[in-house]
């Protein structure tokens, strides 16, 4: 059996070019989404994530986007709705 030894070093990176994106001070007002691998129990992980931030900050809602697989990103329609209505998103992966 031969083994084969992977070097994930990349050596130095290169230098960023452009600016970092607009942060916002806080997450009051934003729209959060929320996307599920679907996998376990990912969808109710994120969804009481989603919860406990709406605790904390005033949101001004959720969209919650459920990938069909582990090994995809989300549908075209979903990455629309991800783009185009949210502010912010967290990402949950089951197993």
């Amino acid at each position: 059996m031969t083994l084969i030894g992977l070097d994930p070093t990349s050596g130095p990176l290169s230098e960023a070019k452009g600016r970092p994106a607009r942060r916002r001070p806080g997450l009051d007002g934003a729209v959060i989404g929320l996307v599920s691998n679907g996998l376990g129990e990912s969808d109710k992980i994120l969804a009481a994530i989603g919860e406990e931030i709406s605790k904390y900050v005033n949101v001004a809602g959720v969209v919650k986007v459920r990938k069909p697989s582990v090994s995809v990103p989300p549908e075209p329609i979903d990455w629309e709705k991800l783009i185009n209505q949210t502010t912010v998103a967290v990402a949950g992966f089951g197993g």
